[in-house]
């Protein structure tokens, strides 16, 4: 018995060895639910190793959806772009010195992973849908970046990426983890309400939202309480949390939650930025964006063609629409094709 132990445990330990290598690098919160079916598929094939900033919920969430404690490397510089430069340094030397051997590195446009992977003669593959960010960081240093098709070519050409790196496809980034999507009716026990608006403001300090302006989040969450409804606050930021501590009906969990979840059970998602916006409207959910740059992204003013999503800046008009809003079918059965996709494509990659 002790010696068919030991050779299960010699065959795991060749096999470990044997296997390649997958690198996954999350940078911010939306990331963890986006790899989640990534490392699911390819754990079986690969080893995996994760590396998480630390930064919002992105390491407490990891830790929750993936039964693992990520290895943390780096922080959020905030707005300023000179200690944003320096802290992309930092954590560029910081993953030389922590990272070590792979075969692929995965990110959601990680320029430290791509530069990386490119020193060490290893292929950088990159998932993105935000158009208006700088990708001209990493453009020159992906081997293959996934896009959806909602994005015009020739905004990618501008940001430095080559045809023969960029795969497009349908859909939209969120279909593809919220294809293997399903509620937990637990996380209702967490929530003092079971009927709940979701509220969560805008991501001032990003790159890519230029010319923002003031947050309305106060005057929105003045209107919804004068409305009586209750509010799931999701802040981002210490400052976020100030915005709410005069209103009542208000609850702000102590914790990371499932983001999707949080959509799911609402009767409606307001957000200042895309990701959560557009979680709830693949949801089929009364989705809201009071996204505060001048210009939208491609993959939202799709979903707003689409009539999928309601993007306004004046709380008025976003009341009334919640007010207003019939409920539609559900729309991530989609997703799944998505998914298909997605992976048939990425398998033509890494599993050949």
């Amino acid at each position: 018995m002790g010696s068919s132990r030991q050779n299960n445990n010699s065959y795991q330990k060749e096999k470990n060895n044997y296997m390649k290598k997958i690198w996954f690098d999350l940078t911010n919160t939306p990331h963890v639910h986006f790899f989640k079916p990534f490392i699911k598929r390819y754990s079986a094939y690969f080893n995996i190793f994760i590396t998480a900033r630390n930064f919002a919920e992105t390491v407490q969430l990891a830790k929750n959806e993936y039964n693992i404690s990520p290895t943390v490397i780096g922080t959020h510089a905030g707005k300023h772009k000179v200690k944003k430069a320096y802290c992309l340094i930092i954590r560029f030397i910081q993953m030389l010195n922590r990272v070590g051997n792979f075969d692929y590195a995965i990110s959601c446009g990680g320029t430290e992973a791509c530069i990386i992977a490119k020193l060490k003669h290893k292929k950088a593959i990159t998932f993105d849908d935000n158009d208006l960010s700088p990708n001209w960081m990493y453009s020159h240093f992906t081997d293959f970046a996934f896009f959806p098709a909602a994005i015009p070519e020739h905004s990618l050409f501008r940001q430095g990426f080559k045809a023969a790196s960029i795969i497009r496809y349908n859909g939209f980034k969120e279909d593809i983890y919220i294809a293997d999507y399903e509620p937990d009716e637990n996380f209702l026990n967490i929530l003092p309400f079971r009927n709940y608006i979701v509220v969560r403001p805008e991501n001032l300090m990003a790159t890519y939202v230029k010319n923002a302006g003031d947050s309305i989040t106060i005057k929105l969450i003045q209107m919804l309480n004068e409305k009586n409804y209750n509010i799931l606050y999701l802040p981002r930021y210490q400052q976020d949390i100030n915005y709410v501590k005069d209103f009542k009906n208000i609850f702000m969990p102590s914790k990371a939650i499932n983001g999707l979840d949080a959509c799911y059970f609402s009767s409606g998602v307001l957000s200042g930025a895309g990701t959560l916006s557009r979680e709830a409207a693949c949801l089929g959910k009364c989705s809201v964006s009071f996204f505060a740059g001048k210009t939208l992204l491609a993959v939202d003013q799709q979903m707003i063609k689409e009539g999928r999503i309601f993007h306004s800046r004046i709380p008025e008009d976003i009341v009334a629409y919640i007010e207003n809003y019939s409920v539609i079918s559900e729309q991530h059965k989609e997703s799944k094709t998505v998914q298909k996709e997605v992976f048939n494509k990425l398998d033509s990659i890494i599993l050949n």
